[in-house]
């Protein structure tokens, strides 16, 4: 197994979008490497669904991925080599919407300067943030790789782009109904070759 290992966290609505997300990561995995998805809350915008998937995530490495966007090509080797080059530090890298906006903005760790996709965190158990922001879930991205960093020390900011993001967010209808095609699909698509786990709660 690599010295460096991604469990990539993808929460997910029921998208179409969510094979070719997937596709975006499997295609870029090296062994050892795992993702994990689990259906998701409406209301609280995955975080559920992400804090389930960390706690059972095997890999060195956290990364996390929406189900209507993509990493980038060689997001994931940038991403390996900066692991290995810091171990034991947080990266946060940047993101490019479609409609050419990019965060992060400022090497700052800050709200609305920060997502989830832009995230490369050490896995190590005791020493992470929760996904979890009852009042306010659409800061939790931020919440989380704010307290991970007071428990890691503090974040390595990096230039390169690692993900494209849609600039609309559009739910297309209810999980139960939708997420089976999709993840099915990508079962028969991308298996062998890679590790898909869809982790399921009740």
């Amino acid at each position: 197994m690599n010295d460096v290992a991604f469990s990539v966290i993808v929460p997910t609505r029921g998208r179409k979008t969510v094979l070719a997300a997937l596709e975006s990561i499997t295609e870029q995995f090296e062994p050892g490497d795992e993702v994990l998805v689990r259906c998701s809350r409406d209301e609280d915008f995955g975080n559920s669904a992400r804090q389930s998937m960390i706690e059972r995530a095997k890999g060195t490495h956290l990364l996390f991925m929406d189900d209507d966007d993509q990493f980038a090509r060689g997001a994931l080797a940038t991403m390996r080599a900066f692991a290995r080059e810091h171990p034991g530090r947080i990266g946060i890298f940047r993101m490019r919407y479609l409609d050419g906006r990019v965060l992060w903005t400022e090497p700052e760790l800050r709200l609305r300067n920060v997502s989830s996709q832009m995230l490369c965190v050490p896995n190590v158990p005791g020493k992470l943030g929760r996904w979890e922001s009852p009042e306010y879930p659409r800061v939790a991205d931020y919440e989380f790789v704010h307290a991970t960093a007071e428990l890691q020390g503090e974040p390595i900011f990096r230039e390169e782009i690692v993900a494209y993001i849609r600039s609309d967010r559009r739910p297309l209808g209810r999980v139960a109904k939708r997420v089976s095609t999709p993840l099915g699909e990508a079962r028969r698509r991308l298996a062998p070759r890679t590790r898909l786990r869809r982790v399921l709660g009740r």
